[in-house]
């Protein structure tokens, strides 16, 4: 290699490069080299690995002031400040790699963004530097490519630091019990959670052993109490033949099998209330039966989808299974793998594991309330083709005879349809807004209309500004916003200004958006009740309060005006799905932020010493559905603890809160209670009701010492029998129904 002169060196691509490196490491090589490398405008990862490592073969000791020399007279190329911020690292300089890397990931062209902010969050942490480093961390899972390699790299670190720095977010346990080896997918799974603001912590099973683990009322996986249990089974484990013998009966063998899945997930909701997300039955590859094994009702294929399906129908509350077959074939080719499966017992295979961490935490957001909300679209060049304030009507590509024009249209519909199952739909454009609301007025071409949006923001401003207003309008928070944008410098402003909020890259083609958006499965549901299909309207509804509220003059005259109609009553069988969705959700109107499965949510309904009651609201504008929550256990002779208070924060500011809080103190007394009390937990996002049992002359019995520690949980008392009860002013509210 050193025979070569350095311009038939410049002449070799970085794989020629590479292999140089490879076959003659050592110091000689990485100084002949260093000079070529640095010059390059393209990052090239396996190219730096590849010099770093003929360096350390060579040892650098005697070569100090020489890297430290050329650290300084880099080129100012993408390729030789990445080198740069490599030697100073290599050096043990972190506090000079640091700048370096900050001016990486601050540009753009590097075309490496998730490696550049993986490095910044590994020099940030050994800075102690931890919460800029999580920032970094949380960027990089975001910005990297999905691949285990990467994302074990991100677990390594991320292990390192949450062990002398805890992780911020919302705290997350997962445990991962399975029929192959889980240490690669629970690596992904972590990251994934990491990815979208959780603090998790993963418990993996003993391998094969999830049966036992189930079983075993000393197991590890109870010990560890998760909020989410992964049963990560997979179709060899149904232990199908091909074809059923003559004589057998495989109708019968596979109900008894979907039994025997039946009792264990009701043993372990039984023993841990969690939310469980079971993997259905893959398809193996290749398939001896061929076509037939597919189609004859002893096929091996027929029947693992028949048993599939058997146990979507047969699942209960707080079981959601996990369609492995739509992954597979997602990943034509990536899925299984024999060799990994004979040497590791590893299966899927490494390549598959990525999406289906992100299958699996996309489900977690759901169960976690923490699932995304919003769905706020760009207009030019996004929902039509062309500028509305330069081409004009006619000008936009909207439908046929455009191919981008019908690929536009594939994402109107996109977003109907993610409307019609309750996902709030709004508009963020740089535009003249009478130019942004005549497509939706006048085009033909249009799928969605005016009404499909629940806030329509089209101005000059910054859309990270607008989208605060749209926050604001809507009354949720930024964490529930997903900003689809087809400008880059939009998005990479949004990302920096408001890391918060889910930024897909959308990439240049019309005919990926579709494809990109659904890929982030921004939107996954446990369940589709009736209020998630009237969302949108309740949302216009909430638009038509506010313009009343804004020229009333006194807030109970506009709370008369609203004419509301209030039902309440026990939990059963009719409300039960919605208020696990409302329990499962809610974040903001919520004293304790609970998660409790629909198997508890159940057994206080029919709990005797449990009193519950949902709360519907009706007025003159629309039917916001059952919106609010609560739950009191007996927690001593004559006394109720308040398990669950919380409300939607579609009906803030209407008075509802008072009545609930009252109805639950009246119904203490009539009860005979003499005491009531209230746990507020703070978390991150339900500070609006830190005074919340003030405000009803609920008392502190906190000790001092808890008081002041930040975080702490607050206890309230009510003394029932001796203190007035709260009262909500006359003509507010009509009782439609109550018990």
């Amino acid at each position: 290699m050193l025979n070569l002169s350095e311009t038939a060196l410049r002449q070799l691509d970085a794989d020629a490069l590479t292999a140089l490196l490879r076959a003659a490491p050592g110091t000689d090589s990485f100084k002949a080299l260093w000079p070529v490398v640095a010059e390059r405008e393209t990052v090239d990862l396996p190219l730096v690995e590849a010099l770093f490592d003929a360096l350390d073969v060579g040892g650098d000791e005697v070569y100090r002031a020489w890297l430290d020399e050329q650290a300084k007279e880099s080129a100012p190329t993408p390729m030789g400040l990445w080198l740069t911020a490599c030697i100073r690292e290599h050096l043990g300089e972190d506090a000079l790699a640091l700048p370096v890397w900050e001016v990486i990931t601050g540009a753009d062209g590097y075309g490496l963004p998730g490696e550049a902010l993986l490095a910044l969050a590994r020099v940030q942490g050994r800075l102690v530097q931890p919460d800029a480093a999580y920032v970094s961390l949380r960027q990089a899972l975001r910005l990297g490519i999905p691949d285990v390699d990467f994302w074990t790299r991100a677990d390594r670190f991320y292990q390192r630091l949450s062990r002398k720095h805890p992780a911020p977010g919302q705290p997350l346990k997962v445990a991962v019990v399975g029929s192959s080896t889980t240490t690669f997918f629970a690596a992904c799974l972590r990251m994934v959670a990491v990815r979208d603001g959780f603090a998790p912590t993963v418990y993996e099973g003993p391998y094969g052993a999830w049966r036992q683990e189930i079983l075993d009322p000393d197991s590890g996986l109870y010990a560890f109490k998760p909020n989410v249990t992964v049963i990560a089974t997979h179709g060899r484990d149904a232990a199908l033949p091909a074809f059923a013998g003559e004589g057998e009966a495989p109708v019968e063998a596979d109900a008894q099998l979907v039994d025997d899945f039946k009792n264990l997930w009701s043993l372990l909701l039984e023993r841990c209330p969690c939310t469980v997300l079971q993997f259905a039955f893959d398809l193996p590859v290749p398939e001896s039966g061929g076509a037939l094994s597919a189609s004859d009702p002893a096929g091996r294929i027929r029947r693992l989808r028949g048993l599939n399906e058997a146990l979507r129908r047969e699942a209960p509350a707080g079981v959601t299974l996990m369609d492995l077959e739509a992954l597979a074939a997602a990943a034509p080719g990536k899925w299984s793998d024999a060799r990994q499966w004979l040497m590791h017992k590893q299966h899927p295979a490494m390549a598959a594991l990525p999406p289906l961490a992100d299958a699996c935490q996309s489900l977690i957001r759901a169960a976690m309330g923490a699932a995304k909300k919003v769905l706020v679209l760009d207009l030019d060049n996004t929902l039509w083709g062309g500028v509305i304030g330069e081409d004009g009507l006619a000008g936009i590509r909207v439908g046929p005879p455009h191919a981008d024009g019908e690929a536009f249209v594939m994402l109107q519909y996109y977003a109907r349809e993610l409307k019609e199952r309750g996902v709030l739909l709004a508009v963020c454009s740089k535009n003249n807004e009478a130019d942004a609301l005549l497509p939706f007025e006048q085009h033909e071409g249009m799928v969605l209309g005016l009404d499909d949006f629940a806030a329509f923001v089209a101005n000059w401003e910054d859309k990270p500004a607008n989208l605060r207003r749209i926050a604001e309008e809507l009354n949720l928070g930024l964490e529930s916003f997903v900003f689809v944008d087809d400008s880059p410098v939009e998005r990479a402003r949004v990302r920096r200004e408001l890391p918060e909020v889910a930024v897909p890259e959308l990439g240049s083609d019309p005919a990926r958006y579709v494809e990109i958006l659904d890929r982030g499965r921004w939107f996954e549901a446990l369940s589709l009740s009736g209020e998630d299909r009237t969302r949108a309207a309740a949302y216009r509804a909430e638009a038509t309060r506010r313009e009343l509220a804004s020229t009333a003059t006194d807030v109970n005259a506009f709370l008369r005006q609203l004419r509301m109609r209030v039902s309440h009553g026990p939990f059963n069988e009719n409300n039960l799905a919605r208020v696990a969705q409302l329990v499962g959700k809610t974040n903001q109107f919520n004293l304790t932020t609970r998660r409790h499965s629909m198997e508890v949510l159940e057994r206080f309904a029919s709990s005797s010493t449990a009193w519950t009651q949902a709360f519907s609201l009706k007025d003159a504008y629309g039917d916001s559905g059952l919106v609010g929550v609560v739950v009191a256990t007996l927690g001593g002779e004559k006394v109720w603890e308040v398990d669950t208070f919380l409300m939607s924060c579609r009906v803030i500011g209407r008075g509802l809160a008072d009545y609930m809080a009252a109805t639950l103190l009246r119904a203490a007394r009539d009860n005979g209670v003499t005491r009531v009390t209230g746990l507020y937990i703070p978390t991150e996002k339900n500070a609006m009701v830190a005074d919340f049992y003030f405000r009803y002359g609920f008392a502190a019995r906190l000790d001092p010492a808890e008081q002041i520690r930040a975080g702490a949980p607050r206890h309230f008392v009510f003394e029932v029998q001796k203190q007035e009860l709260p009262t909500v002013p006359d003509g507010l509210f009509e009782v439609v129904t109550a018990s």
